[in-house]
């Protein structure tokens, strides 16, 4: 279980980032800068993927109790690993689901997202719903330490917890990822109030099966998530490319990149949906997607 958890994390950020050719976003035909990074904050974090595993395996044998594990410290040394790496350009938005949904995949001891999508959830929650401003201000203090002062005051200023900020036993982690989200999308994979993570999953692996084709399936849940912010006249263009199969005809791929330069022209971008995309394409490889 432990490679396959590892090599899905890995797989799926790599399908996410450059799956091609993704309107207004990162793909591996627009070179711009930024992008060559986003991997990396899954590679700088590898030891510590390893470490969640082997973690919520021993609290799942009896070996660790939950109550003793310090998830902010194994977040925080996650990130100042990930910024000795690759200094000044960490994206928790990457790292920080990766390994909580490693630590959650192993202590529950799943063989199915979607089948055991409950076992999974309750996992998750065991570690997120923890309020310990201890572990909560390792994560925090991370943050600034790695320069993302721009998360750090996010939450601290988030009219919801500011004035919980530093109490102890009234703010957990589930409530900090929930103030994050609302800025950067990947954090919505670890609000466990809706977690749509199961369904976005499905999409997902029907869009596999269509296209027998992960690049095309990747493509296709991308637009799905984004189609509501497009303008109506990119969601025209959309339509059209979902009709002509996307990347899989030339008609298709042409409209695809024809869109693409448009929403750049217009500098109307998406790059803050894919840290949500390759937690999502990471669980789906874990549940049998392939390149």
């Amino acid at each position: 279980m432990e490679y396959l958890i590892l090599k899905s994390m890995i797989e799926g950020t790599h399908l996410a980032i450059y799956a091609t050719i993704k309107p207004g976003t990162y793909h591996r035909l627009m070179i711009e800068p930024g992008i060559d990074y986003l991997l990396s904050n899954t590679i700088s974090s590898t030891e510590y993927l390893v470490e969640a595993i082997e973690i919520g395996e021993k609290i799942r044998k009896g070996e660790l109790a939950a109550t003793t594990f310090n998830l902010g410290q194994l977040l925080a040394r996650s990130l100042r690993e990930a910024y000795r790496w690759l200094p000044h350009r960490v994206d928790p938005s990457y790292i920080i689901p990766q390994i909580i949904y490693s630590l959650a995949i192993s202590h529950s001891d799943i063989d199915s997202v979607i089948n055991d999508a409950g076992k999974l959830k309750r996992s998750l929650e065991l570690f997120l719903s923890k309020r310990s401003w201890r572990e909560i201000k390792y994560f925090l203090d991370s943050l600034k330490s790695i320069h993302r002062t721009d998360m750090y005051e996010h939450i601290t200023s988030a009219g919801g917890i500011s004035h919980l900020i530093g109490i102890e036993g009234e703010v957990s982690f589930n409530d900090v990822f929930r103030v994050l989200s609302s800025k950067w999308p990947a954090f919505r994979s670890l609000d466990l109030r809706e977690f749509n993570m199961v369904e976005y999953v499905k999409k997902l692996l029907t869009h596999y099966r269509k296209y027998n084709n992960a690049n095309n399936a990747v493509i296709a849940l991308y637009l799905e998530i984004i189609y509501p912010r497009l303008p109506t006249w990119a969601k025209k263009e959309v339509d059209e490319a979902v009709k002509e199969g996307l990347m899989m005809s030339k008609t298709g791929s042409k409209k695809l990149f024809e869109l693409d330069l448009k929403l750049r022209k217009q500098n109307i971008l998406f790059h803050e949906y894919t840290g949500l995309l390759s937690i999502i394409t990471s669980l789906a490889v874990y549940e049998g997607l392939r390149p």
